[in-house]
């Protein structure tokens, strides 16, 4: 691996209004150790290869391979290899939409570092697979370089943020049958302690499972698939709504309505006027 780093100075509007990368970099070997340095903008760490320390607010980590660590703006840290050196890649970022990432979970001020496994590997490596392209995009100017650099940014974010609390559910597979199964059934007017004992799980488990993987609770994760699906066939489909409530999970049309409108923001109707595509005769 190269030792490379490139800083931006993005366009306008994504500092203002979405994500900008704002430099990323990939360095490896003895690399100088720092503290009580101070950002202004977000930035992440991982660590590939190595051992060392991390700091934050006085609080100090040991840092083994594979690891995230992740900075925040104004908050003190600092960090560096030990003896043998490790191997590091860094990104800078800033705007609006950083806080969104935080809100959705991928990443919390309470776990400044996430201390990796083996089951995480692949996952690792989809995310240094990732740099070269931002090497890529960071080393051409414009403005379409800006939006390639954000949008290869966020794909970043989204895939460590995969790595929050991992394992926390089980293993990577146990956690996707979890769900794959829990999407079968979430259609089906169940209870959550009923929907928990169809997957062998008691409710408080399925909360915990759900919220370590997904971000959100097992309930809101629920109404965001029905809302998917009566989304779906109100567009692609004459039923009557009254048909799509049932389909979706829902017994009762009226309540099915009123959740529709206040998730979506337009009536079942509405929405169906203007997403529908008739058949030509």
């Amino acid at each position: 691996m190269d030792n490379w780093s490139s800083y931006r100075h993005p366009a306008l509007p994504l500092r203002d209004l979405g994500l900008a990368c704002l430099g990323a970099g990939e360095q490896s070997g003895l690399l100088p150790s720092f503290a009580g340095r101070t950002l202004s903008s977000h930035g992440i760490v991982l660590v590939s290869e190595g051992s060392g320390h991390f700091s934050v607010d006085g609080k100090r980590f040991e840092v083994r391979a594979p690891a995230i660590m992740w900075l925040f703006p104004g908050v003190s840290h600092g960090y560096g290899p030990g003896p043998a050196g490790w191997k590091e890649h860094w990104l800078l970022f800033t705007g609006p939409m950083a806080r969104a990432f935080e809100e959705l979970g991928c990443y919390a001020r309470d776990y400044p570092l996430l201390q990796l496994d083996g089951s995480s590997e692949r996952g690792l490596m989809d995310l240094l697979g990732l740099f070269p392209a931002l090497r890529a995009a960071l080393s051409v100017g414009g403005h379409h370089s800006d939006l390639g650099a954000s949008l290869l940014c966020q794909r970043v974010l989204v895939e460590a943020g995969k790595h929050r609390n991992h394992g926390a559910s089980g293993s990577p597979g146990d956690e996707e049958k979890l769900l794959s199964r829990l999407h079968e059934l979430a259609h089906v007017p169940l209870s959550l302690p009923q929907l928990a004992a169809s997957l062998n799980l008691t409710a408080p488990e399925l909360r915990h499972a759900v919220q370590t993987a997904m971000g959100l609770g097992p309930k809101e994760l629920v109404i965001q698939l029905r809302m998917s699906r009566a989304q779906s066939l109100l567009a692609d489909t004459d039923l009557p709504v009254q048909r799509v409530a049932t389909l979706t999970g829902y017994d009762d049309p009226a309540y099915f309505s009123r959740l529709f409108t206040k998730k979506t923001g337009f009536s079942p109707s509405q929405f169906r006027r203007d997403h529908h595509r008739k058949s030509p005769h």
